[in-house]
């Protein structure tokens, strides 16, 4: 995917979001014109979840917020057990040949930290790269996956004075 579309996408999801805050409580479409071309957003609800997406002519972005169920067929990588999915994304790109879709869940639990990157190192297959990191109160371990057009990126993040852990998982997969 391009720097352009990469940019264009995060100023749309800004804008998704931002409607997304107000909430919603049937299905509204919105068109407005920018200087790349037309977007269309559209806000509703889906079996109980709030809903956003926005639709370019370079792609589209899907948001869908609050508890959800998720398989690890469709998440490409193992769940941890108990996890609870709170947020997921789609983006999709459909310009050129190297057009793809890239799905991203955002997944919490109170088990600690340690124990859950333990859980991802032994079970996430074909690990490419991995990174931890530290900064200020926040630590973080990224796992990298896959082989070139299908790869995924699992990122666990907490606070080192405890509270929950975040578990971050991309699926991204060219067409």
């Amino acid at each position: 995917m391009t720097k352009t579309v990469g940019v264009s996408c995060a100023v749309y999801i800004l804008a998704a979001a931002m409607i997304f805050m107000a909430g919603c409580g049937r299905e509204e479409s919105r068109t407005i014109t920018t200087p790349e071309g037309k977007v269309t957003v559209t806000t509703k609800q889906e079996g109980g979840k709030e809903v956003v997406k926005v639709e370019t002519k370079q792609g589209s972005v899907t948001i869908k917020a609050g508890a959800q169920a998720v398989s690890e067929a469709e998440l490409g990588a193992p769940i941890y057990p108990g996890a609870e999915v709170i947020s997921s994304g789609q983006f999709g790109e459909k310009r050129d040949a190297a057009a793809g879709v890239a799905s991203v869940y955002a997944m919490a639990t109170n088990d600690n930290y340690d124990k859950v990157v333990s859980f991802y190192k032994k079970n996430l297959k074909n690990i490419q790269q991995t990174m931890d990191q530290t900064i200020g109160d926040q630590k973080m371990t990224m796992f990298m996956s896959g082989k070139k057009g299908d790869m995924r990126n699992v990122q666990i993040i907490a606070k080192t004075s405890g509270g929950p852990t975040n578990i971050h998982v991309t699926k991204i997969m060219e067409k």
